[in-house]
């Protein structure tokens, strides 16, 4: 399937696909995928960790990746993402681990409970540490809900649900614009 939507995006020459694979807890079907493939950017969610990267810096890495494509006037291609890659992000891991202790603690809360979704937020900011605030502002509105909704049974988030893939999408597209107004990416860039 990856195969055909390659030569797809090959011959379109228009979208950068970014595709979401199963492996939450492994990246080995993403890698064995890469290896038959070939698509522009794999990320190895062992290898976000061993390297503790932000997600700044994986955006920045997928970013300037495809500014570089961009600038050649090839402004499609393929990224592929485990599913479980934030997981593996150090920041996303202790922010989700105190999202979970904090959801835990908040869910008979009556007023958060009756709060605004803004309202929710600013709570849940001032109870996360410095870091891990400043890392769930910084989320798209969307994928925040998706950190604050979808629970498991016992009450920790559901992460194999968060659209990571969305959310890389948008952030990258903010890394670009601020590159393309800096006169660093000529290109374009639409994804699906």
């Amino acid at each position: 399937l990856i195969g055909n939507i390659l030569r797809d995006a090959n011959s379109a020459k228009k979208y950068w696909h970014f595709i979401k694979l199963m492996g939450r807890s492994a990246s080995h079907v993403c890698l064995e995928v890469a290896l038959q493939t070939q698509p522009n950017i794999t990320l190895i969610g062992e290898e976000v960790e061993a390297k503790k990267q932000s997600l700044e810096e994986i955006v920045n890495y997928m970013a300037n990746i495809i500014a570089a494509r961009g600038n050649q006037g090839k402004n499609f291609g393929i990224a592929l993402i485990p599913e479980g890659l934030i997981e593996f992000i150090p920041e996303m891991k202790v922010m989700i681990s105190e999202l979970n202790d904090l959801m835990a603690n908040l869910e008979h809360d009556g007023a958060y409970q009756e709060a605004s979704q803004a309202q929710k937020y600013e709570i849940i900011t001032s109870e996360l540490n410095p870091t891990s605030a400043k890392l769930f502002n910084s989320l798209p509105a969307a994928i925040k809900a998706q950190l604050l909704m979808d629970r498991d049974p016992h009450g920790n988030v559901q992460v194999s649900k968060i659209e990571t893939e969305k959310l890389l999408i948008e952030m990258i597209s903010s890394k670009l614009a601020e590159l393309k107004s800096q006169g660093q990416f000529i290109g374009k860039f639409s994804a699906q």
